[in-house]
């Protein structure tokens, strides 16, 4: 019993300093994001929900499947923003269904004042969030900044379509 209780407070303990460390605590987290962690944190139990809630278009998302090895893919949220957090589960269900290997997608936090703690997203010179870059081989191919113009697997379909077309030529 004794044990159980020292494991727990341990456990407590652990949590909340990496929560300090990630973030300014109640959800929010700063620099690079791991998908696990909103999995796994019930702080973030709207992603799950999110995730699971959002309805796809097959066709784009197969599109994209087909095209998955081309690209690279940048999402920069505020995890407690409304906005970032509606597109963000729309974004990681369209990336599970189209088989998109984690090491291809790169997440970053971004606080309420627009610090990520993190040079590299700080490099994408995003002026609102949410945002979600697509990139081949280090090069920015398009974005969708805020809400998506139509779909995220369409306006993602869309961008790769384009970058397919400026291949053949």
């Amino acid at each position: 019993m004794r044990l159980h209780t020292v494991l727990l407070g341990c456990g407590l303990l652990l949590s909340s300093v990496a929560m300090a460390q990630n973030g300014n605590g109640a959800g929010q987290l700063k620099g690079k994001i791991k998908m696990k962690q909103l999995i796994s944190d019930s702080a973030f139990a709207w992603f799950y929900t999110g995730v699971n809630k959002y309805q796809v278009n097959e066709n784009m998302v197969n599109y994209i499947k087909t095209n998955k090895d081309k690209v690279q893919l940048v999402a920069l949220v505020n995890t407690t923003d409304q906005a970032s957090k509606d597109l963000l589960t729309k974004f990681y269900k369209v990336m599970i269904l189209s088989s998109v290997p984690e090491e291809s997608i790169h997440l970053y936090g971004f606080d309420n004042s627009g610090s990520s703690g993190d040079a590299t997203a700080d490099g994408y010179k995003a002026k609102r969030l949410p945002v979600i870059i697509v990139m081949r081989d280090g090069k920015e191919e398009g974005r969708i900044s805020g809400t998506p113009k139509e779909t995220v697997e369409q306006d993602l379909a869309q961008i790769i379509m384009k970058m397919n077309r400026k291949e053949e030529k």
